[in-house]
C-alpha cells in the first residue's frame, strides 16, 4: 500500500536541521516557573533525551547505525502521547524547517516494522486486527450502548447525517451520555444514523503507535463505510476519531470526500442544551484535549520535494500550509460551558499551548508511570486556578485525569464535557466518585 506519510529516509534532512535549541520543550509564551513545559515527556524524565529533539537525534543515530534498539531506547520512543506540543512549540520559533511531529510520527513506524514496539502495544494492534478494537473486548460490544433505543443503523439505512461514537462504545461509564446525545439529536429531528456492530475503528490510535499499514487499512474501511452511509455530515463524538478524521487521515492520503466533520461540541454549540433551574453558579477550568486542539486542526495533503535554498536551508516545492494548531476546535466547548452558567478560569497552558495530561498515543499503556505524571502536573495546573470542576471533551482525558486525581487525593472534580453538561442540564447532584479520597 502506498502512502503519503513520510518515513524516517525521507525524513533524514529535517532531522539533521534540529538546532538542539530545546524550544520544543517549553510553552511558547511562559507564564511561570511551574508550568513552563509543553512536553509531558522531559516533564517527567528530565534530561534532553526526553525532548523531541532528543528523540530526532536518537533517529538520526538509528538510520546511521549508530545505536540499537535497547530497552531504555524503546522505553524514550514510547514514553510520549504524541500529543504534538512540541510540533507546535517548534514551529512557533522555527516553521516547518525541522518537523518533530512527523519525525516521531516516522520514528515510531520504523520501530513498529523492526518488531520492538512495547508488548502492551503490540497486543493492542493485534487485537484492531482481531477484534477491531485496541482493548481487546468483543467486537458485539460496540453495539451495546443503544439498547432500548429506537436508532437507525448503517447496516439496514442511509441518512444524511451519521453520529459517530468511536471506541468511547466501550466505555460503560460513557454509555449514559452517549446516549443522551443520540436522545437530543431525535428531540431535534435530526435524520442520522448509527455504526452499531458495523463502526470501524478509525485507525488513529494505529498511527500513534507506529503500525502505518494497519492504520491506513482502517482508515479506507472507515471511508468506505462513510461513503456507503449516503450522510454528508459526520458528527463526532470521540476526540480521537476526531483527530483520525482531520489529522491523520489526509497525512495517509485517504480523503473522505465532500463529507463534513464536526465534533459533538461544535454540534452542540449550534443547539445548545438549557441548563436547569435554580442551579448555583460553578467555578471551571477547561482542559484543552491534544486531539481536539492542536491535533484536531484540519490538515490538507501535501506533494512535491524540498529543495536546498543558498545551499543551506530546507525549503518546500510548493509551498505547503504551516500547521500550528491554531485552527482546533477551542472556543465552542468553552461556548457551552458558559451557556450552562459556568464561570471559567483558565489555566496558564491552554488551546494550542495546552499541555497534555498523558493518556493517549499509547504513552499510558507503554509507560503508565509517564501518563500518571502528566496527569499530576495537569492537575496541579488545574488546581492552581481555584476552579472546582476539571471539564474536558476528551472521554481518554477524563477517565485518565480522574483516576490520578483519586490517587493523588486532588480536591478538584473531573468531568468529560457531555458528562458535565447533562449534569447542569439535568441538576443532577455530581456524583461523590469524582472527587479525590470519597
Amino acid at each position: 500500500m502506498t502512502h503519503i506519510s513520510p518515513t524516517l529516509e525521507k525524513l533524514h534532512d529535517k532531522l539533521g536541521s534540529c538546532t538542539r535549541c530545546t524550544f520544543c520543550k517549553w510553552v511558547p509564551e511562559v507564564r511561570s516557573q511551574d508550568f513552563a513545559e509543553i512536553c509531558p515527556s522531559v516533564q517527567h524524565g528530565k534530561f534532553f533525551s526526553h525532548t523531541a529533539g532528543g528523540k530526532l537525534i536518537a533517529a538520526y543515530a538509528l538510520l546511521h547505525n549508530r545505536v540499537e534498539y535497547t530497552p531504555d531506547f524503546i522505553q524514550n520512543v514510547y514514553s510520549c502521547s504524541m500529543c504534538g506540543g512540541c510540533d507546535t512549540s517548534c514551529k512557533t520559533l522555527l516553521a516547518d524547517f525541522v518537523e518533530p511531529l512527523d519525525s516521531l510520527y516516522a520514528l515510531r513506524q520504523k520501530v513498529t516494522a523492526d518488531g520492538h514496539a512495547p508488548e502492551p502495544l503490540r497486543e493492542m494492534l493485534a487485537h484492531l486486527r482481531t477484534l477491531g478494537n485496541a482493548r481487546g473486548l468483543p467486537a458485539a460490544m460496540r453495539g451495546e450502548w443503544f439498547a432500548g433505543l429506537s436508532l437507525k443503523q448503517t447496516k439496514t439505512h442511509q441518512a444524511p447525517v451519521l453520529f459517530h461514537v468511536g471506541d468511547v462504545a466501550f466505555d460503560r461509564d460513557e454509555w449514559p451520555f452517549i446516549r443522551h446525545i443520540a436522545s437530543e439529536l431525535q428531540r431535534r429531528d435530526v435524520d442520522f444514523v448509527i455504526g452499531g456492530v458495523d463502526e470501524p475503528d478509525s485507525g488513529g490510535l494505529a498511527y500513534d503507535i507506529g503500525d502505518q499499514d494497519l492504520a491506513a487499512d482502517l482508515a479506507q474501511k472507515t471511508a468506505e463505510w462513510l461513503r456507503k452511509s449516503g450522510a454528508g455530515t459526520l458528527i463526532v463524538y470521540s476526540d480521537d476519531a476526531f483527530s483520525a478524521f482531520r489529522n491523520i487521515y489526509p497525512r495517509l492520503g485517504v480523503s473522505l470526500g465532500n463529507i463534513k466533520v464536526i465534533h459533538i461540541a461544535q454540534w452542540l454549540a449550534e443547539n445548545p442544551l438549557t441548563v436547569a433551574a435554580g442551579q448555583k453558579r460553578d467555578t471551571v477550568t477547561y482542559h484543552d484535549s491534544c486531539r481536539l486542539g492542536r491535533l484536531g486542526e484540519e490538515r490538507h495533503p501535501w506533494e512535491g520535494e524540498t529543495v536546498m535554498a543558498y545551499n543551506s536551508i530546507p525549503m518546500r516545492v510548493p509551498e505547503g500550509e504551516l500547521y500550528l494548531g491554531v485552527n482546533g476546535v477551542y472556543e465552542e466547548p468553552r461556548q457551552l460551558l458558559r451557556a450552562v452558567d459556568a464561570e471559567i478560569v483558565e489555566m496558564e497552558r491552554i488551546r494550542e499551548f495546552a499541555f497534555c495530561c498523558g493518556a493517549g498515543g499509547g504513552g499510558k499503556q507503554a509507560s503508565p508511570d509517564f501518563a500518571r505524571a502528566a496527569a499530576r502536573n495537569r492537575l496541579q495546573e488545574a488546581e492552581s486556578t481555584g476552579a472546582e470542576f476539571l471539564v474536558t471533551s476528551c472521554t481518554a482525558c477524563s477517565s485518565h485525569m480522574k483516576e490520578v486525581a483519586q490517587e493523588a487525593g486532588s480536591s478538584i472534580r473531573v468531568y468529560g464535557l457531555v458528562e458535565y453538561l447533562h449534569t447542569r442540564q439535568t441538576a443532577s447532584a455530581p456524583d461523590a466518585s469524582h472527587k479525590a479520597g470519597e
